[in-house]
């Protein structure tokens, strides 16, 4: 059985606001105390997944400090050889390379683990031969490649978000001061700049042909942008009937299921005024007409981080209250829910890939979602693989049922 909250991964020692995975075993987190002198530390980390007789445990294997600014967003992507990463620090976006790096690490060395020195077993020194035997490990080098001003808000710079277009040549910027900024990427050139909003920006995505971008923002407004020219396109008109005021929060692009040249919107609208009736709500959207297609209640919790999966079937969801949930992405329908999965509001959930090499590892589950928390907490959660029914069976069944009533309809001589 599941643990009840999720399998905790990993306590840090510095409060988490971003996670994402970079392959089917590692996943990156990230966070910090700030400028404020407190001892607590700002720093990038990066976690190997692994299983054992008791399940699923994480390893971390890689640290990076970040001076005294903490990373509050982030995001990835993979060029083939490795990892680049854009973050939000302050009114700053910062880029790194993170490399996969082999490491010969001497046998006869003690282990390090979370920067404690590790004996080895006795049966391990036993079995050690006098010779210089090497075991080599698997970790990553993150270097800084770049940064530039991304937000220039009068009351102090802050970058909110940032996307890599999928051909890795540009991303796009949004923060406090309500601007979309487009640059070139790795130059960080700025392409284009536009006010895109009257307060600051939420969130933002761009779609994986790379034509457009979509940006919601504090202003209650959700807008789309063409990724050529910075111009808008549309509006994204909300019309789903409320009682209240809403605005939106959240907003991502989604595969459809099995195809990969198609795609929708989902987005998160919550309520301008919180009370305790107040229901959330997701959306999906058609991409091309840019028309509400679906709306489904994500219950009275007020969202805080949102995911979609990189197959497009599942949505990740936190709330302030700490709890996680999934939801199919084609139907909004829940399928997992964990209660105050972290004592205080999730930051930012990631889903890891789902291929074969994930399975070996974290075993056969629909889904491998991990979620953040400013209390310092790793949690994955996961939902055993669903069983399906061959349609032979059921066309036998069929069969069977109709040969039943024929049989029963013949016996009262009907």
């Amino acid at each position: 059985m599941a643990p009840v909250k999720g399998v905790l991964l990993a306590h840090t020692d510095f409060p988490l606001y971003v996670v994402r995975a970079l392959d089917e075993r590692h996943f990156l987190v990230a966070g910090g105390g700030g400028q404020a002198k407190t001892g607590i530390a700002n720093a990038i980390e990066i976690y190997k997944i692994s299983s054992n007789q008791n399940g699923v445990i994480s390893t971390n294997i890689c640290r990076h400090e970040t001076d005294i600014r903490a990373i509050m967003n982030c995001a990835t992507f993979y060029d083939g050889r490795h990892h680049h990463l854009a973050t939000g620090e302050d009114e700053f976006c910062h880029t790194y390379a993170v490399k996969y790096k082999v490491v010969s690490q001497s046998s006869d060395k003690a282990e390090k683990q979370d920067g404690v020195r590790l004996r080895k077993p006795e049966n391990d020194l036993k079995e050690k031969s006098d010779s210089n035997s090497n075991t080599k490990q698997l970790t990553f080098l993150i270097e800084d490649t770049g940064k530039v001003v991304t937000d220039f808000s009068p009351d102090g710079g802050f970058q909110k978000c940032v996307r890599f277009s999928s051909l890795m040549t540009h991303m796009a910027t949004g923060g406090a001061d309500g601007h979309l900024r487009f640059w070139k990427y790795p130059e960080l050139e700025k392409v284009w700049d536009t006010e895109g909003h009257k307060q600051e920006i939420d969130d933002l995505d761009i779609s994986p042909d790379g034509s457009k971008i979509v940006t919601i923002s504090r202003d209650k407004n959700g807008c789309v942008w063409n990724t050529g020219n910075g111009k808008k396109v549309t509006d994204l008109i909300w019309n789903y009937s409320t009682s209240q005021p809403y605005r939106f929060k959240a907003c991502k692009y989604g595969l459809i299921e099995g195809k990969r040249d198609k795609f929708n919107i989902y987005t998160v609208n919550i309520p301008v005024t919180r009370s305790a009736k107040s229901v959330c709500y997701i959306s999906l959207w058609d991409s091309s007409k840019f028309s509400l297609k679906k709306t489904a209640s994500a219950g009275t919790e007020v969202i805080s981080a949102f995911a979609v999966s990189n197959d497009g079937i599942y949505l990740g969801v936190g709330s302030i209250s700490g709890s996680v949930s999934v939801y199919i992405s084609f139907s909004l329908q829940r399928l997992y829910h964990v209660q105050e999965a972290h004592s205080i509001f999730v930051t930012s959930v990631d889903f890891l890939p789902c291929s074969e090499a994930a399975r070996a590892v974290t075993g056969n589950q629909d889904f491998n979602l991990l979620s953040v928390s400013a209390d310092n907490t790793i949690r994955l959660h996961q939902c055993p693989e669903r069983s399906t029914i061959h349609p032979v069976w059921l066309i036998l069944a069929l069969i069977f049922i109709i040969f039943a009533m024929f049989y029963v309809m013949s016996e009262l001589g009907l």
